[in-house]
């Protein structure tokens, strides 16, 4: 189980910690390296398979605000097909602990 540490955080203020981002990892240890920020969307490859995905970063922002519980499949609303990588990003952040 995750507990929040930042749960009032604003866009502004998550914005701010992702933009030094320059890789992170799932929970399970799969490698994500950030290519680009462009404006509210991070695109990022995935190391295993080469394949570049985008992410809407203001939907992980709203994920982290509204969810309650962390599993990954809880993000499917937020950012479809992306769940793990969102849920690797919040923890990265630092902005998830045990």
């Amino acid at each position: 189980m995750y507990k929040k540490t930042n749960p009032n955080i604003t866009f502004i203020e998550f914005i701010q910690k992702v933009g030094p981002v320059v890789s992170f990892n799932s929970k399970e240890g799969e490698e994500y390296v950030v290519q680009k920020l462009h404006g509210s969307t991070m695109l990022f490859k995935r190391q295993s398979t080469k394949i570049v995905w985008d992410m809407d970063l203001k939907q992980v922002h709203k994920a982290y605000l509204e969810l309650k519980d962390f599993e990954t499949k809880n993000f499917k609303n937020y950012v479809p097909r992306k769940h793990s990588p969102a849920l690797g990003l919040l923890l990265h952040l630092k902005l998830l602990d045990r």
